[in-house]
């Protein structure tokens, strides 16, 4: 699997340790700690290959430091689609729920540590901590929704869309999942809006398309303002505007 005979290191050897992954924010020191010495730590040089294609992994890979790069054959046409884990996220758990994976390879992108989970030690802490299970599913709903925004934003970026058609396209593209807790309302939230003049710039529009589609969201209540940051509740509506301004 390993393309170089990388040594062990140990989780004291390492900068940030576990505390550096996302997903695992809300743990203890005291669970972090466990969790560490459960953990293979290895250490990657930029462009050392990690992962081989059909090599296989039953683990899951967390990454401590620098980032790696995936590669994917997508497609009959074995086109290859390429993806960046940065430091504090991870990969390899997707085999974990029924996709396959025996494809993937993983090289790094910079210099790197990893700790490599065993995947009973990664089940058995998702069936027992809660808020990694919820933040794992936030993960993935953020993905699946900023690749359909993706989407959404190329289509109102051609030639003749609105300045106020790129506006939510661009609100939409920047929020991110966030799930319901308690009293906190569940929606897409961005959490520090970027000053009028820089989406302004970004989009080819002017301020005062900018303030006037945000102030319309409002006045609508699809969205409301969280300073600094603005709160989308209605997702479906603001997609709707997308295609109707």
């Amino acid at each position: 699997m390993f393309s170089n005979d990388h040594q062990n290191q140990s989780a004291q050897d390492t900068t940030g340790g576990l505390r550096e992954i996302k997903i695992f924010a809300d743990l203890s020191p005291k669970e972090l700690a466990l969790l560490a010495s459960d953990c293979c730590w290895r250490k990657f040089s930029r462009g050392d290959i990690i992962v081989s294609a059909g090599a296989g992994s039953d683990d899951v890979w967390l990454v401590v430091r620098g980032s790696v790069r995936l590669a994917r054959t997508t497609g009959p046409d074995g086109r290859i689609a390429y993806s960046d884990i940065d430091q504090g996220g991870q990969f390899g758990e997707m085999s974990l729920f029924g996709v396959d994976d025996a494809e993937l390879t993983a090289i790094a992108h910079e210099d790197c540590v990893l700790a490599v989970m065993p995947e009973t030690v990664f089940v058995e802490l998702l069936s027992r901590e809660e808020s990694v299970s919820r933040a794992l599913l936030c993960q993935y709903a953020t993905l699946l929704r900023q690749r359909d925004a993706a989407s959404v934003a190329a289509s109102v970026n051609t030639p003749g869309a609105t300045g106020t058609q790129r506006v939510y396209g661009e609100i939409l593209a920047l929020g991110e999942t966030r799930l319901a807790v308690g009293d906190v309302e569940a929606g897409l939230l961005i959490a520090r809006m970027p000053r009028h003049r820089e989406l302004a710039d970004r989009l080819s529009t002017t301020e005062e398309v900018v303030a006037g589609a945000i102030a319309e969201l409002v006045r609508l209540g699809i969205a409301k303002r969280e300073y600094p940051g603005l709160f989308i509740g209605d997702e479906k509506a603001l997609r709707s505007l997308c295609k109707q301004a």
